[in-house]
């Protein structure tokens, strides 16, 4: 039982970095947050052949995923407008700078527990050789964007 409850943890740990990576990333020139989102749930259909069910369940989460992401995407541009007012300021006021920091922070932690709610529900539909397959995607992902050392 223990071996299953890790295995369950590494999957969910490995399901989470390879969307993380591969949303958060610029897939092959995929600028848009749509685009990428697209992009992901193709590759992701296509390589761990989702059947009809998961695949519908995959939609919605896409659906789900862009409607946050427009949700969210106002308030950094009003994010940036307020940092470049400040730089074209005389003196920039530092406790504004904070505010904003820290509301930045505050999306992105919504984005990001929103995010792995759904990563949650996606690899709860999908079998344990899908699983697997999805952790080897994972590999060959981070091996290919692994950063010179």
């Amino acid at each position: 039982m223990l071996q299953s409850s890790k295995f369950k943890k590494i999957s969910l740990f490995a399901l989470m970095t390879i969307v993380s990576l591969t949303v958060l990333a610029n897939c092959r020139g995929h600028y848009s947050f749509e685009k990428r989102i697209n992009w992901v749930a193709d590759k992701l259909t296509s390589k761990l052949d989702l059947d009809d069910a998961q695949k519908t369940k995959l939609e919605s989460i896409k659906t789900e995923l862009i409607a946050k992401h427009k949700e969210l995407d106002p308030q950094k541009e009003n994010w940036v407008k307020e940092v470049v007012s400040q730089i074209r300021k005389d003196t920039i006021d530092t406790k504004v700078l904070d505010k904003l920091s820290t509301e930045q922070d505050k999306r992105h932690t919504e984005m990001r527990k929103f995010f792995q709610a759904k990563m949650i529900e996606f690899h709860a539909v999908l079998r344990p050789e899908q699983r697997q397959e999805l952790g080897d995607l994972i590999e060959k992902f981070a091996k290919r964007f692994k950063p010179e050392e």
